[in-house]
């Protein structure tokens, strides 16, 4: 089943089992419009090319992989093939498969499985660990996570997946999970529905500002919508937080005027023996004058050419839209 592919080719004619819980609206990282954005040559692919954990992704798996396989009880084979749904555009590159047999096999299924279980390494050494995996030996992982599990699972026929995860300590947590069929049937359904705005170019809804003013990047003219009673409610409350970021940013700007003269030039601030504050430059930046340096080689060119130049690298970019509250609402808030 399948050979070896380009994945990141792979996963702009499909979705990636990795996409599954964006493609469905459930993701910490990304939403369905960036990712149809990026499916409908709308907005760029992320580079990863020069990410540290990228590159550090495959010589990690293979400092983690004895480990792992120590711990799971069987065999680990690498699996470079993709997998891809017959039916479904759904494709899959598994990091690893594990012996029938294996240890953690038997104990979680009461037998060896009938087809070999997927195992999968996450290494995750930020704050953010905690949001993702849960306690050793269970089954709490993210939604990216699960869906991507059970994504590999629907392509494979596995009834297990296995997620060995590197966090902060540094320690290595396992997370045996099972083939979800009513989970599964949600997946085909979310990632057929996604699909469908990919191939008749309908974006999905926007969950998030950003999704919203790329979706909408110009209002229209004499334009008007009646909101309901709720959205009129969320309108109220912004200008509620707005009046009150304003109070706060006066009482911050007081403090400052009144704290910043006293330390004079102090490199750090103490009260009664203990630390309380510094007070350093950073370090010196280097900017370039751009303004300043075209000018002087504008001023070297003939007119004709100077203002080919100018036409070369001049854009109109659209100006962004800017929500401006009602006098009155301001005023009540």
């Amino acid at each position: 089943m399948g050979t070896i592919i380009d994945i990141s080719a792979s996963h702009k004619t499909a979705i990636g089992c990795s996409k599954i819980a964006q493609a469905l609206g459930m993701s910490r990282w990304g939403t369905a419009f960036e990712l149809w954005a990026q499916l409908t040559g709308r907005q760029p692919w992320p580079d990863l090319g020069n990410h540290l954990r990228v590159a550090l992704g495959e010589p990690m798996e293979d400092v983690l992989r004895p480990f792992v396989a120590e711990r799971l009880g069987g065999t680990l084979t690498r699996d470079r093939r993709e997998y891809r749904h017959p039916d479904l555009p759904l494709v899959g590159h598994v990091d690893y498969r594990l012996s029938r047999d294996a240890e953690a096999v038997v104990e979680l299924l009461g037998g060896p499985a009938s087809k070999r279980p997927v195992a999968d390494m996450k290494t995750s050494l930020g704050h953010g660990a905690r949001h993702r995996f849960g306690e050793d030996g269970t089954d709490e992982v993210d939604a990216d996570v699960l869906l991507q599990m059970q994504g590999y699972m629907l392509l494979t026929g596995a009834e297990v997946a296995f997620v060995a995860a590197l966090v902060p300590g540094p320690d290595l947590k396992i997370y045996p999970i099972r083939a979800d069929l009513e989970l599964q049937h949600l997946i085909r359904e979310g990632v057929m529905r996604f699909w469908n705005c990919v191939q008749t170019d309908t974006p999905p809804d926007p969950t998030t500002e950003a999704d919203a003013r790329q979706r909408w990047t110009r209002h229209t003219a004499g334009k008007v919508i009646e909101v309901d009673p709720a959205t009129a409610a969320l309108l109220r409350d912004f200008a509620a937080v707005k009046a009150r970021l304003r109070a706060v940013e006066a009482e911050e700007k007081a403090i400052r005027d009144t704290l910043i003269p006293q330390l004079q030039d102090a490199d750090s601030i103490i009260f009664n023996g203990a630390s309380l504050a510094t007070f350093r430059a950073n370090k010196d930046s280097i900017r370039v004058n751009w303004e300043g340096l075209s000018t002087r080689l504008l001023d070297d060119v003939d007119e004709e050419t100077r203002a080919a130049w100018l036409a070369d690298f001049t854009e109109t970019r659209p100006g962004p839209r800017v929500l401006r509250l009602a006098r009155g609402l301001e005023a009540n808030s």
